[in-house]
């Protein structure tokens, strides 16, 4: 498993608007191939700001099965017009360094 760590720039004054809408639109998210966990944090340093971490079986599920589903533009659609500028994504292994693979 792999995690996506999405850091997300909202505009100001639409915060609540933009939780409301993230929440609403998580099963879609959480309906796609691979997708096994969504969950959003409050940066509690910088206002409007979140990172939003989802859990995906695989880093294809994200990067190559993701795009193409239908899931992909609705998800969008519910939460990127609350953005002020593109997200920062990064993808992270779930398993710490130093435990051994399982399985």
């Amino acid at each position: 498993m792999i995690y996506e760590y999405a850091y997300l720039y909202i505009t100001a004054g639409r915060e609540d608007e933009f939780e409301q809408a993230l929440v609403e639109a998580s099963p879609i998210l959480k309906s796609a191939e691979g997708c096994q966990s969504v969950d959003l944090y409050r940066d509690v340093e910088t206002t409007g700001s979140y990172l939003l971490r989802v859990g995906w079986a695989h880093l294809d599920d994200h990067l190559e099965k993701f795009p193409k589903s239908e899931q992909a533009g609705r998800f969008a659609a519910a939460i990127e017009r609350f953005f002020d500028r593109e997200p920062t994504l990064r993808h992270f292994d779930s398993r710490p360094v130093g435990q051994p693979p399982v399985g």
